[in-house]
């Protein structure tokens, strides 16, 4: 088990699973169904948000439907959530696969609470990036870190019950559009994406390892989704898409967590949807599966 000392901070002694846990130390209160994660600088410092220009949408007019929201950059997985669900669905030594592993928060949060990562991802200088700051971060790590550049929903090459864990967030369709290369989600047609998806729970079900209830052993499959808006073509929900092609190939919806985010674009778009008869979108959807 992994301990990490990081420019002075208090060393991070991963816990586990115990019926007399403090859960306000360890998660600042009572893990609810609906909760929203502020902001830590330190695990922000971590991911390095401020220290490269990896993610810089540079007005790209299809990234986030253009307008007000342009010249933002792409969305960042909150550290303070990815550490919660890591440290409150899976355990201490846990292989963890990230099919999707965008820019910095799951690699180095799983090996920072003392987990081991396993990531894909289409883009190449994701990948390297990714790598640096696990490396700048942990340098004398004994976990194992593994990142490979390529398809995160093509996982035919591993064994059967190889993994402990599942832990990603997919593109949300082509809201955000990366970087293209060859297996990028965000570039290709919804029915085209929902295949692949199709694909790899197939893949999934196979590689990750078997929960018992009456043992109290678990290997989770999560993933956190959003809600897309097609304008007259209503609501692309992820989180339905998600759990279909799950219960397709076998696995149980075990647990499921609304998160509230801040969004910035709200104050600008409220009024629009109002003349549209819809809210505004402020939550995402974390989904746990089980193979039992």
């Amino acid at each position: 088990m992994a301990l990490f000392e990081i420019e002075d901070q208090p060393l991070y002694r991963p816990f586990q699973r115990d019926e007399d846990i403090n859960f306000k130390e360890c998660f600042g209160g009572i893990p609810k169904s609906i909760m929203r994660f502020g902001k830590d600088a330190h695990l922000m410092k971590l991911i390095g948000e401020e220290e490269t220009d990896l993610g810089t949408i540079d007005g790209d007019a299809h990234a986030r439907g253009g307008g007000y929201a342009k010249n933002l950059r792409y969305s960042i997985y909150n550290p303070v959530q990815a550490k919660m669900i890591l440290e409150y669905y899976t355990e201490p030594g846990y292989l963890v696969l990230d099919p999707f592993m965008g820019r910095g928060t799951r690699p180095v949060m799983t090996v920072y609470t003392g987990r081991n990562y396993y990531g894909y991802d289409t883009s190449k200088k994701t990948v390297e990036h990714n790598r640096e700051m696990v490396e700048k971060n942990f340098p004398n790590t004994q976990a194992f870190c593994k990142m490979v550049h390529g398809d995160g929903t093509n996982l035919g090459s591993h064994e059967d019950e190889f993994f402990d864990a599942v832990f990603s967030c997919p593109p949300y369709y082509g809201i955000e559009r990366y970087s293209g290369e060859e297996g990028d989600l965000s570039h290709m047609k919804v029915e085209e994406f929902d295949a692949q998806i199709e694909r790899m729970f197939v893949d999934l079900y196979r590689i990750i390892k078997t929960s018992s209830y009456s043992e109290k052993r678990f290997h989770p499959v999560i993933f956190t989704v959003g809600t897309i808006r097609s304008s007259a073509n209503g609501v692309l929900d992820m989180d339905y898409r998600f759990q279909q092609a799950a219960y397709r190939a076998g696995f149980v919806l075990y647990d499921k967590l609304l998160t509230e985010n801040l969004s910035p674009g709200a104050g600008f778009t409220f009024r629009r949807n109002y003349q549209y008869s819809f809210l505004t979108k402020v939550h995402e959807t974390t989904l746990v599966f089980m193979k039992f």
